[in-house]
Order: structure tokens, then sequence, then C-alpha cells
């Protein structure tokens, strides 16, 4: 079966901006899918490393500006139960570093693409039923940070909290349950065995089914791109294979 293609479905500039991209692995990773319907509509799954260098930074937006739709990973912080403060225990890290760096370091093509005044940039995960895997992945992660973080800071300060460093060791323990976990994540009780893997599975699927919606709104253009977190696209793509009807592509 020949391969399809999605490179004449592209806008202008966009694919030597994602060749581009690509020459920074470290960075960027893409897979490509074509949806089903009458026409042929490609979209470009860019997956990132949420922080990068300057560099690479500005090669992500130079592929995100030449897609007129956009779809874009954005945790639901106010969806998820204790979803604010983990989304500020996680960015608390890439912004320290992006001060220590001077600005060096910069962001995610994510903002990048929500910063554009052209087109339409789509947040691809909202959802009127949070499923209970992500709400339990959400107060796991809570837990997990606060006590590792408080961990760490207070040893730099030469106190020791007997019941907090049990804690953080038995947290650490079970992180090697994220072995059998990520083997088995395609199975519904996956995040069972580690919670923090259905902040990955099911996202997924939430951002699968955001992406159908969104090139349902929004009929007209030929292609699209959507980015996130590399870690979510080879299972974003299989969503959107295996439920959803779309097939495999090249560039």
């Amino acid at each position: 079966m020949q391969a399809l293609h999605v490179h004449e479905l592209l806008p202008a500039g966009a694919r030597p901006a994602i060749e581009k991209a690509l020459a920074r692995p470290l960075s960027y990773t893409a897979a490509y899918v074509v949806a089903p319907g009458p026409r042929p509509r490609a979209v470009v799954v860019l997956g990132e490393a949420h922080i990068k260098l300057a560099e690479a930074a500005e090669l992500g937006k130079g592929v995100v500006s030449r897609f007129e739709l956009r779809g874009v990973e954005t945790f639901q912080r106010k969806q998820v139960v204790l979803g604010t403060l983990l989304g500020v225990l996680i960015q608390a890290p890439r912004t320290l570093l992006r001060v220590a760096t001077f600005g060096l370091v910069k962001g995610s093509t994510i903002t990048e693409a929500k910063a554009l005044d052209h087109g339409h940039t789509a947040d691809l995960e909202p959802t009127s039923d949070v499923p209970l895997a992500l709400h339990v992945a959400s107060v796991y992660l809570t837990v997990l940070f606060s006590v590792l973080y408080a961990t760490a800071i207070l040893n730099l300060l030469g106190v020791f909290v007997p019941w907090l460093v049990a804690a953080a060791a038995l947290l650490q323990l079970h992180l090697l349950a994220l072995v059998p976990a990520y083997l088995l994540r395609r199975e519904p009780w996956a995040w069972l065995i580690h919670p923090a893997v259905g902040l990955v599975t099911v996202r997924d699927a939430l951002m699968a089914d955001g992406t159908v919606r969104m090139l349902r709104e929004h009929p007209d253009p030929e292609a699209a791109v959507v980015v996130m977190g590399r870690a979510h696209v080879p299972g974003y793509v299989r969503e959107l294979v295996e439920r959803h009807g779309f097939q495999r592509a090249e560039l």
C-alpha cells in the first residue's frame, strides 16, 4: 500500500519550516495524519520539549505561524481536582530555569501559537465529563511534587522532618510502578497501577476528540497543526487512527 503524503495539502512555507524544526530533534518531533471525509485534510502533529533554547523556539514559531488552523495541548486546570495547584508546581521549575538562564531558555511553542493574531487556535482538551483517572492523576502528582519539593527545600536548610522524608521515600519507591503502568498503558485500568500514566493516556484521548471537534467546526482549511508535549504524540496519533478513522501519512 502506497504511503500517503501531506505536503501538497500544507500551506505555503510549512514544509521547509517543519523540516527546519525537525533538524532539532531534542526540541521537536512530528507525525502526520489525514482525516477521514470527502476530501483529504492533513493534520501535522508537532511534538515539542516544553522548554528550549531561543533559536529552537523561533523554529517552532515558524511552523505554527504558517497555519491558519492550530490546536494545542492545554491542561484544563480549572476542570480537574487540584489542577490549578498542579499547574503551578509543574510550571515553577520551568520558570526558575528561564530566570536563572536570563531568558536564554524559552518556553513552549503552545504559547507562541496562542499569541498569533491570525487564524484560529483551539484548546483541544476541554470536556464536559472529566475522566476519573485524570482527577486521580492530578491529586497524586500534586501530592508527589509537594512532598518532593518540600523535602528538597528543607534538606537545603538542614531541617530534617522524619515523616516527610518517609513519605518522600515511599513516593519515590512507587515510581517504579510507572514501568508496568506504561507498558500496559493501552489498558483502561493502567492508571490504577500508577495514576501518573493517566495524565498522558487520558489526555491523548481528549486531544484526539478535540482535534475531531476542531476540524468539524473549521471545515475550510486543508491542513492544521497541533502542538503538544512529545510524550503525547504516539498515543494521540493512535487514538486518531483507531477511534476516529484517520490515516497515518508522511510529509
